[in-house]
């Protein structure tokens, strides 16, 4: 949908499209709706058991519903301590609907699964909960059993991470899952907005339309079949009506000369499976239009860079670039048996042969490559850090479940939000994140990558947990 020129010109009027740094962006209202939210409303978590108490307060509080996006739901005590919060809330409170959306393939995995621990919850409130579990299409039929587990997982995943009470959703890139709740690094944004939160949990609900219904009598029932073009032509009438809804909402406030917005925040879906691409689009877009003096951080717990976005990196980007990756002992596949175990040093491997192209593009000065190593910790943080020319916080973050990888762009549901912010206090809040690993760990970054060639091993890189 493209924007009239009247409502171009009232957003020349509002202080993101005022602002010189941000107006390499303005393409942004036409990808994906804008949603005006006020600094203080959005809460920056940076630490996994923050983010664990953080969850058992809002599901607990909860008033009217509790949604979930994840992989899966792991099986641990702190997860069950946290359905048990969820579902003494909804028998208290018969007004709260529970909505979970997760992976088949992961949230069926071993006798003891996702979906056990939340049959056991349907017994009790099977009139509040929809519960559902999503395969990829490629593995409709008998290529689901095909495929042993774990490995059919390559073939596609749910992968979102959302996290909604009330009006209030926490985007991450944490699974519902024990090592996201103590040591394993993160990322996790919450953001207190009604319409933000409905957009997502409209996102939720329309997957779920396309997913496995689980029954607390262990049975699945499958929903009939569906197109990957039905799927596309939904999501993007869900896009298109919320861009309408805040297209007014912005006109609205405007009109009305109110000043209380310092902060922009534009939800991003990725399903490459059903040709929706918003995230990529956007990534692409900000790594090539930010201009030359301004700097970008990126973050990925997997480094294995898309030709598309290596090629922006290296041939369309001005911006100095950090990029930020998961040690090798530092990898959630460290120490798995089998094949598995050679993930990390691949991903290592992948990472080397990309600085190569970057001296060989004499980039060296423009390029940087970190990684993170902390002792009994993993890493699985992702996203982005814009910091405009001659600023030394970012006006600009990406946060969600995407990593910069091909599984991502092409195979998994991902979520994601692009936020800028005007706001000196939410742009301190969201640059403390990076600078805390950094003052933290600094001696554990090493421009020049580490790889133990001689565990190199010829694999299929499995991607994302």
């Amino acid at each position: 949908m493209k924007l009239t020129n009247v409502l171009l010109n009232m957003l020349r009027n509002n202080n993101f499209t005022l602002r010189p740094e941000f107006n390499y962006f303005n393409w942004l209202y036409r990808l994906a709706p804008c949603f005006p939210v006020h600094s203080s409303k959005i809460n920056i978590i940076t630490d996994p058991r923050n983010f664990y108490t953080k969850l058992c307060e809002n599901f607990q509080n909860a008033n009217s519903r509790i949604s979930i996006a994840s992989l899966y739901i792991g099986t641990g005590a702190l997860e069950q301590k946290l359905l048990g919060i969820t579902r003494e809330n909804c028998i208290n409170n018969k007004n709260v609907k529970f909505t979970v959306v997760l992976d088949y393939q992961r949230g069926t995995r071993g006798n003891i699964s996702s979906k056990t621990l939340l049959q056991d919850i349907l017994s009790d409130i099977s009139n509040q909960c929809k519960i559902t579990l999503f395969q990829t299409p490629r593995l409709h039929g008998s290529w689901s059993k095909a495929l042993p587990a774990r490995y059919n997982e390559i073939v596609g995943l749910q992968h979102m991470k959302l996290y909604i009470a009330d009006d209030s959703v926490l985007i991450s890139g944490a699974n519902f899952s024990n090592d996201y709740f103590n040591q394993r690094q993160d990322r996790y944004i919450e953001i207190q907005d009604a319409d933000v939160a409905n957009f997502y949990n409209d996102v939720i609900d329309e997957i779920s339309n396309y997913s496995k219904k689980c029954e607390k009598n262990d049975l699945i029932s499958t929903e009939k079949a569906f197109r990957a073009e039905d799927v596309n032509s939904n999501i993007n009438k869900l896009i298109d009506r919320w861009k309408k809804i805040q297209d007014n909402r912005l006109t609205t406030i405007t009109a009305s000369g109110t000043d209380e917005y310092d902060t922009w925040l534009f939800p991003l879906l990725q399903m490459g499976e059903f040709n929706i691409t918003q995230d990529e689009q956007a990534t692409r877009g900000i790594l090539g239009s930010a201009p030359k003096g301004s700097y970008i951080r990126l973050a990925t717990g997997y480094f294995n860079l898309t030709e598309q976005y290596a090629s922006t990196l290296l041939k369309e980007c001005k911006a100095n670039i950090s990029l930020l990756m998961a040690h090798p002992n530092a990898n959630g596949f460290m120490g798995a048996s089998g094949p598995a175990g050679g993930i990390p040093h691949a991903y290592s491997l992948i990472a080397r042969k990309f600085w190569e192209k970057v001296l060989i593009s004499n980039q060296a000065s423009r390029v940087r490559m970190l990684e993170y190593e902390r002792a009994g910790w993993t890493f699985h943080a992702k996203g982005l850090w814009y910091y405009p020319p001659g600023q030394d916080v970012p006006w600009a973050t990406v946060v969600g479940s995407a990593n910069l990888g091909e599984r991502s762009v092409k195979r998994d549901l991902e979520a994601q939000a692009v936020i800028f912010t005007v706001s000196p206090d939410l742009q301190v809040r969201v640059n403390s994140y990076y600078r805390r690993i950094e003052a933290i760990f600094e001696s554990k970054f090493s421009p020049k990558l580490y790889i133990e060639l001689s565990q190199k091993r010829n694999i299929d890189i499995m991607g994302s947990p």
